[in-house]
């Protein structure tokens, strides 16, 4: 797992669903979520090949990663490389662990 400063933050939007934020543009489409349960972490996994993804480096509070836990997908919200304009995209989340 290769670990890159990611400026991102989670929210919950006005429907329920989760949403990954971030700041700046992401190295690619987000493929998959990968949710490490007992680390309480997320892993990126981008649409791009030999990319091992970025590990986000802050643990969830209990009551969050309660949420997480029944998800299966969350919304990926970026700026757009082109106009900065924000842009959401769902993708899936993989829950691993107990």
């Amino acid at each position: 797992m290769t670990a890159t400063p990611l400026n991102i933050q989670l929210g919950q939007l006005p429907d329920g669903d989760l949403a990954l934020i971030s700041g700046s543009s992401l190295p690619g489409d987000v493929k998959r979520i990968e949710y490490y349960r007992d680390q309480k972490l997320f892993m990126l996994i981008y649409d791009i090949p030999d990319h091992e993804g970025d590990l986000m480096h802050y643990e969830l509070r209990d009551d969050v990663a309660e949420k997480v836990k029944k998800r299966s997908s969350m919304v990926i919200v970026e700026p757009d490389a082109i106009t900065g304009r924000p842009m959401g995209y769902y993708a899936s989340l993989i829950q691993v662990g107990a």
